[in-house]
C-alpha cells in the first residue's frame, strides 16, 4: 500500500551556512498603500534580500535604487499586448527595465504573464500568446545589453494533473504544447521554473487530505509513500510533483524556484494568524536546513506571499485572496516570523512613519424601521468596500447583523478617507469616536495613502 499512516517526527536542523534564499512578494491592490520608502525600510530592517513585484512597479520601482535588493517585476496577462511587437517590447523594456537599472535599481527578473494556463484562479481565459511575447522580450533584453535579466512566467500547481503521488504527476494534456515551448525557452537560458504554491488550498481542495499535511511540522502522522520517497508535508510533495512533470518533459536538471508561497489569515477554513505563524515557522526551518526534497535535495529559493493584505484584490476564488499579508495593510505585523532563517521567536519589524487617519468610525445608527433600506445600503457599501471578513467562518463572521452593517458602513467610510458624505447611507450612518470593534473583529481606521501626505494642513501629491 503506497499511502500509509504512521507517526512521523520531523527533525530539521539549522545549517551552519544558509544557502536558501527567502524573498517576499508585494501586490498593491489596496485602497491605502504603504509609502514605497517604508517598504524599502521594512525589507532592509528584516534583512529580506529580494522582492517580487506583482506589477511592473513603474511608478515606484526607482525607490529601490542603490539598496541592493533584487527586484522581479511582472508584466501581467492583461497588459501583455503592450509588448507584442518588437518596437513595443523595446519601448516597454526601455521604460520599465533599462531606465530603472541605469538609476541603480537591481532588476534581475521579468515575469511575462502570471498563471496564463490556470484552470482555477484565472480559469476564465487562457493566454497562450504569452509564450511568443516571452521570446520577444528575451530577444529584446539581449539586444539591449540586459542579458542578465531573467525572463520567466509564473505558474500555479494547476498546470499539473491531479495525482495522489508525485511520481505520477504530469502537465495537463490541454496545455502540454505551450508548456513544452516554455520549458524549451527556460532551458535555453538556464531560467528556473517559477511555481506558485499554496499548501492550504492544495491540501483541502485538491488532495482532500488532513490539513496537518499542509504544515511542515505535521503532527498527524499522515504521510505519502511514493516508492522510495516519503512525504510528510505538502510543500515537498508539491515541489517533487512539479519536478517529476519537468523530468518527464525532458528537463530533469531544470531548477525550480517558488515564486509565491504563503498562508492566508482570514476568509478560508484554517486561515488564521496562529496557523500562518506555525506554517511559516516550519517552512523557514525547512529552508534553513538546505535539505531540499526527496527528488530535489539542496537549497531552495522561495518568495513568501505576501508583504501586506490587499483589500481590492479580486475575490472570484475566495475571500482569502485579500488576506495573504504577513503585515496588515497599515504596516502592523500579524504574527511572529523570522526572515533571517535563525528561528527567532520575534515579530518582524513594524513599518515606521505610518500616518493614520483620525480615530473615528462610521456605524449604523440602529434605525430598523425600513430594513429594505438598511439591506440596500449594506450591499452597496460591501460592493465598494472590503467586507470579506464578514463571511461565514471569517474573523467577523460571528458578529451580530447590526454590527455587520456597521462594519460595512465603516469600511466604505475609510475607503473614501473618512469623507463625511460617505457616512450618510440615506440617513442610516453616524460618525463616532468610540471604537466599535469587538474582541475578534477589528473595525479598521485606514492609513494615509502613499500618494497623500499631510504637510502644513495641505495634501501633497508625491
Amino acid at each position: 500500500m503506497r499511502l500509509t499512516i504512521g507517526i512521523c517526527f520531523m527533525v530539521l536542523s539549522m545549517a551552519t551556512r544558509v544557502n536558501s534564499l527567502v524573498g517576499i512578494t508585494w501586490g498593491r491592490q489596496q485602497t491605502q498603500q504603504l509609502v514605497p520608502s517604508m517598504v524599502v525600510d521594512l525589507l532592509l530592517q528584516n534583512k529580506i534580500p529580494a522582492l517580487r513585484l506583482m506589477t511592473s512597479g513603474y511608478d515606484i520601482v526607482e525607490v529601490f535604487a542603490d539598496t541592493n535588493i533584487s527586484i522581479s517585476v511582472t508584466l501581467n496577462n492583461q497588459f501583455v499586448w503592450q509588448a507584442n511587437r518588437k518596437e513595443l517590447a523595446y519601448a516597454w523594456i526601455n521604460d520599465r527595465i533599462k531606465a530603472p537599472i541605469n538609476k541603480g535599481v537591481k532588476i534581475v527578473e521579468l515575469a511575462v504573464g502570471s498563471e496564463p494556463f490556470s484552470n482555477t484562479f484565472y480559469k476564465d481565459k487562457r493566454y497562450d500568446h504569452v509564450v511568443g511575447v516571452l521570446r520577444l522580450m528575451r530577444q529584446s533584453l539581449d539586444e539591449m545589453g540586459l542579458g542578465h535579466v531573467r525572463t520567466t512566467t509564473g505558474h500555479g500547481m494547476d498546470v499539473l494533473k491531479v495525482t495522489k503521488f508525485p511520481s505520477e504527476a504530469d502537465f495537463r494534456d490541454n496545455i502540454k504544447g505551450p508548456m513544452l515551448d516554455l520549458l524549451y525557452e527556460f532551458n535555453k537560458t538556464g531560467t528556473p521554473f517559477l511555481i506558485y504554491m499554496f499548501p492550504i488550498h492544495f491540501v483541502k481542495d485538491v488532495l482532500n487530505y488532513t490539513m496537518e499535511f499542509a504544515f511542515l511540522d505535521n503532527k498527524s502522522g499522515f504521510k505519502i509513500q511514493d516508492d522510495n520517497a516519503t512525504y510528510t508535508n505538502a510543500v515537498e510533495f508539491m515541489i517533487d510533483s512539479l519536478a517529476w512533470a519537468i523530468k518527464k518533459a525532458g528537463y530533469p536538471k531544470m531548477k525550480i524556484m517558488v515564486g509565491q508561497i504563503g498562508w492566508p489569515t482570514d476568509g478560508y477554513p484554517h486561515a488564521t494568524a496562529k496557523n500562518a505563524e506555525r506554517f511559516h515557522k516550519g517552512l523557514l526551518k525547512f529552508l534553513a536546513s538546505n535539505k531540499g526534497t526527496p527528488l530535489r535535495p539542496g537549497p531552495i529559493h522561495m518568495f513568501l506571499h505576501s508583504l501586506t493584505d490587499e483589500n481590492l484584490c479580486n475575490t472570484t476564488f475566495g475571500a482569502f485572496q485579500r488576506h495573504w499579508g504577513i503585515y496588515q495593510s497599515n504596516g502592523n505585523p500579524k504574527y511572529k516570523i523570522d526572515f533571517s532563517l535563525q528561528d527567532r521567536d520575534d515579530y518582524p519589524t513594524q513599518a515606521k512613519g505610518i500616518v493614520k487617519m483620525p480615530s473615528r468610525w462610521c456605524k449604523f445608527n440602529g434605525d430598523k424601521s425600513n430594513m429594505n433600506l438598511v439591506n440596500k445600503n449594506y450591499y452597496l457599501a460591501c460592493k465598494e468596500a472590503d467586507c470579506t471578513v464578514l463571511e461565514k467562518g471569517a474573523s467577523c463572521g460571528g458578529i451580530s447583523s447590526e454590527s455587520k452593517v456597521s462594519y460595512a458602513f465603516n469600511a466604505y467610510f475609510q475607503k473614501y478617507k473618512q469623507d463625511i458624505d460617505h457616512c450618510d447611507f440615506e440617513g442610516l450612518g453616524e460618525i463616532v469616536s468610540t471604537n466599535p470593534s469587538t474582541k475578534n473583529c477589528e473595525f479598521p481606521v485606514e492609513i494615509l495613502a502613499f500618494q497623500d501626505v499631510l504637510s502644513n494642513g495641505m495634501v501633497l501629491r508625491i
